[in-house]
């Protein structure tokens, strides 16, 4: 099989690593066509799929990514001015506790009983990431675990790099942008470059599979399908640029932040060799010189974007992969995850037997779609749960109704309503709601069942886990040492 790939960004170094360590036999080719943004990007636990399925291991990709560990997403700002709550990385609950005993916070909170952070309670490294340190494997943080609920910051040219020159000897590439696309039954019959190192006497460059890397400008595919915005999300513009550390044991946190600003908000991603920051905002709310006036930062790249997503990923003989396809606004760091997921979701697809049909491709939509409304609906909860008012931008996301009929969201109302246990499978809508100030539990109703409050024995028992946990945090390493000494030597 003939492939070729169309974007000289992560999304297509990442596919022709993954292609050609899994189909050697498969002629791939990258047109490398345009420059990448290069900016330092935040993952999920997810990328550690990819990673796995490659074979890196984590100090060859800390190295070779220039990468840091993040533990979670920090939202400062988000529900009220003043506020800070942790979507931590993992699925588990904290030691002691079972998936019901959700409930039992949240009565507490009902009741006005003294007791952590959601987060905290459930997942306890969020306390000694709180504090600036490296969360590492220990008694008082199981169940959590550095090898499965890590995940990183990453410079993602470097990766970029790493992949090309490690999986794809064999990968053919022509440096050139795309002149034309001319299509056919098939899907895409073949492509013009502008220029290369090709044979001229072939100018037509044809495959038996395209796949379009080419971000948002979705240069190969975007013909091919119909966009569906996501005009629930209201932010379209980013402005980004990269710093230098000033002190990295203070500046090199186990975190991704995000400071709420008046038209959108601000992330800090800490990479190896420098911070990552941009702000991200509606148009709509506040112009470009109110933008960088309150961004505070010099000599910024600005991208403008779109959320959306196409009907379909892969019509006929072309596959938008990555930001082709679909995005949502980087809240919850879910770029480089759509992307591997399309990946690994297509050599699924193409490791089957006998051969492609539109099943497989209408499944392979199927999934891709699932997929990013899901991310879409995760994302408009930071959003939906915020009691901000202050400010155009915060009154109008806030007033936006979830346009959604997913389980989930549906769960936590009814919880929200009855006052029944919450259990483990909300637990993704439950750190936000939890950290926006929120519990499924009504004091009223639980008084007239004579419900009591949560015994004062169990409350003091959780304190002082929490208060070992920040007193670990003060012999543990910042995370610039412990990656200075194991990694970085």
């Amino acid at each position: 099989m003939k492939i070729v790939i169309v974007g000289g960004g992560t999304s297509s170094w990442m596919s022709a690593a993954a292609l050609a360590k899994t189909f050697p036999e498969y002629d791939i080719t990258v047109i490398k066509g345009g420059d990448p943004i290069g900016v330092g990007e935040s993952t999920t636990p997810h990328i550690n799929q990819y990673l796995k399925f490659m074979g890196i291991d984590d100090v060859t990709f800390l190295r070779e990514a220039r990468a840091t560990y993040k533990s979670s997403s920090r939202f400062v700002d988000f529900c009220e001015k003043g506020q800070v709550f942790h979507y931590p990385n993992g699925q588990s609950v904290g030691i002691g506790l079972t998936e019901t005993d959700f409930q039992e916070w949240m009565v507490a909170k009902a009741y006005g009983q003294e007791i952590p952070p959601f987060a905290d309670v459930f997942m306890p490294f969020v306390t000694v990431a709180e504090e600036g340190k490296m969360p590492l494997d220990h008694p008082y943080l199981l169940p959590y675990e550095l090898a499965k609920d890590r995940s990183f910051h990453i410079d993602g040219e470097a990766f970029s790099t790493y992949l090309k020159n490690t999986f794809c000897e064999k990968v053919k590439t022509i440096d050139s942008d795309v002149k034309s696309v001319s299509y056919d039954g098939r899907g895409v019959a073949f492509i013009c470059v502008e220029r290369g190192d090709f044979d001229v006497r072939a100018p037509r460059i044809e495959a038996d599979l395209f796949l379009d890397c080419t971000g948002q400008l979705a240069v190969l595919g975007g013909a091919q399908s119909t966009w569906n915005e996501y005009d629930s999300i209201l932010t379209d513009t980013a402005l980004v640029v990269k710093t230098e550390y000033t002190d990295r044991d203070k500046e090199m946190v186990p975190y991704t932040n995000a400071q709420a600003r008046s038209a959108g908000w601000e992330w800090t991603i800490p990479t190896w060799d420098y911070i990552s920051r941009g702000y991200v905002y509606s148009s709509k709310h506040q112009d470009e010189d109110g933008a960088f006036a309150e961004f505070g930062q010099k000599d910024v790249t600005e991208i403008h974007f779109r959320n959306g997503r196409y009907d379909e990923a892969w019509v006929g003989n072309c596959v938008k992969i990555g930001l082709s396809y679909g995005f949502i606004e980087p809240l919850e760091s879910t770029s480089l995850f759509n992307t591997h997921h399309g990946i690994l979701a297509l050599i699924d697809t193409l490791s089957e037997e006998p051969g492609i049909n539109q099943f497989a491709r209408d499944r392979f939509n199927y999934n891709l779609g699932e997929h990013m409304d899901g991310w879409r609906e995760f994302v408009e909860a930071h959003y939906y749960y915020s009691r901000r008012n202050d400010t155009e931008f915060w009154k109008d996301v806030t007033n936006l109704r979830l346009k959604t009929d997913d389980t989930e969201h549906d769960y936590i109302r009814h919880h929200m309503i009855t006052g029944s246990p919450v259990e483990h499978e909300a637990q993704p809508i439950l750190y936000i709601l939890a950290g926006s100030g929120y519990t499924t539990v009504g004091r009223r109703r639980y008084q007239y069942f004579n419900a009591l409050p949560v015994p004062q024995g169990r409350i003091d028992e959780i304190n002082e886990g929490y208060k070992k946990r920040k007193e670990l945090a003060s012999t543990l390493p910042t995370m610039y040492k412990y990656l200075k000494d194991t990694v970085f030597s």
